[in-house]
């Protein structure tokens, strides 16, 4: 299966260290959070059988960057 990097996220202030990769996979989105140059964790899109949007996938990403994901 392969991973096409569709964007790049990045924190600023206290978060300026973290970064958020979003990846399009053949049926999902998968976004990597990143602290520090250390992968956090790796969300894959989908919540039960419903199989969400890249604006969804954006959203996470921001939302790690600016801090509301711990």
């Amino acid at each position: 299966m392969s991973r096409f990097l569709e964007s790049k996220h990045w924190g600023q202030e206290e978060y300026v260290k973290r970064e958020a990769h979003i990846y399009r996979l053949e049926y999902w989105w998968e976004v990597e959070f990143w602290d520090g140059g250390e992968l956090k964790e790796t969300r894959k899109m989908v919540t039960g059988t419903t199989v969400h949007n890249l604006r969804y996938a954006e959203d996470a990403a921001e939302n790690w960057c600016l801090g509301y994901i711990p």
